[in-house]
């Protein structure tokens, strides 16, 4: 954690450093801070799967869940591998969101998405 604070400290729009605190953060509990982080990532490049797709998961969890279909549809639209539980791994997402990211994209209408993406 320390690393990606120092990392953003002497670049504030380094986005796998901000990203990588949304999930630290998280996987602490922390599901606040992680929106922030990821709403940073995505103002630096509105274009970050990644970091979308995460919002799109905690603020499903929050019961956001119309803005979460639409950032899931945009993260999905710009990259559907990240529909893949073995790609958030690999990219080193934590048990925590994995699992929010299970019931989030098993629900009907995230499976009608994935249909027609695939």
């Amino acid at each position: 954690m320390s690393n990606y604070s120092q990392t953003v400290a002497q670049d504030v729009n380094n986005l796998t450093a901000i990203n990588n605190i949304g999930f630290i953060k998280y996987e602490q509990g922390d599901k606040e801070t992680a929106i922030q982080q990821w709403k940073q990532a995505i103002k630096i490049n509105n274009q970050s799967a990644e970091a979308t797709l995460a919002l799109a998961v905690a603020l499903y969890g929050k019961g956001e869940e119309k803005q979460a279909y639409q950032l899931a549809e945009t993260a999905l639209n710009l990259d559907k591998n990240f529909a893949n539980f073995h790609c958030m791994k690999k990219k080193l997402w934590g048990q925590s969101i994995i699992t929010d990211a299970q019931k989030f994209l098993s629900t009907p209408k995230m499976k009608s998405l994935l249909s027609q993406l695939r």
